[in-house]
């Protein structure tokens, strides 16, 4: 009886020489990177996105992100972040510093955009507002106290309080004429 192995005409390839990117060999596995494609970034280069999954919860306090995008829900402190993005289903609870911000979705608590907040059309934010520049798309919803930031910090716009009596209005019409002889 005779143990041959049947000759197959399949021959794994694998490369003998692997260049790492950003090394300037410009090849990985004998394929060139064009010229014009950057080599890719390491750590620090790289932005710091984090993307929270449409069925993803997350709780705790986010530093140092550079963009975040909301579509789950998060319970949540942000400092020193970039940008924010909530997406129409996603649901943002906490405080947030940031530079920029574009909400599609909820955003609950207290929220200071040193730069650009936008409030998309499906968007709806409750609490304490501060930003440095605003636009609202018509159907956006900001339910809280809004207050700009920088040279205008000092005006800030309150929500309704109950005001003081006022005199009456002085009548268009003097109506005590008209009573009494009808003679206008």
């Amino acid at each position: 009886m005779s143990t041959a192995k049947p000759a197959t005409s399949y021959k794994t390839e694998l490369p003998r020489r692997v260049d790492l990117p950003g090394t300037g060999a410009g090849a990985i596995g004998g394929v060139r990177r064009p010229a014009d494609q950057p080599a890719a970034t390491t750590g620090r280069e790289s932005p710091r996105k984090l993307i929270v999954g449409s069925e993803i919860s997350l709780a705790g306090e986010i530093t140092a992100c550079d963009h975040l995008v909301v579509e789950g829900r998060i319970e949540a402190k942000i400092k020193d972040c970039q940008t924010i993005e909530i997406a129409e289903q996603g649901v943002f609870k906490g405080s947030a510093e940031i530079r920029d911000g574009d909400i599609a979705g909820r955003f609950e608590g207290d929220l200071s955009v040193s730069g650009l907040l936008r409030l998309r059309a499906s968007g709806v934010v409750t609490g304490t507002i501060k930003y440095g520049e605003l636009q609202v798309e018509t159907g956006g919803k900001l339910i809280g106290t809004l207050q700009p930031l920088g040279g205008d910090a000092g005006h800030e716009i309150p929500a309704p309080a109950a005001a003081a009596p006022q005199p009456a209005p002085t009548p268009l019409f003097d109506d005590t004429k008209a009573e009494a002889g009808g003679e206008a």
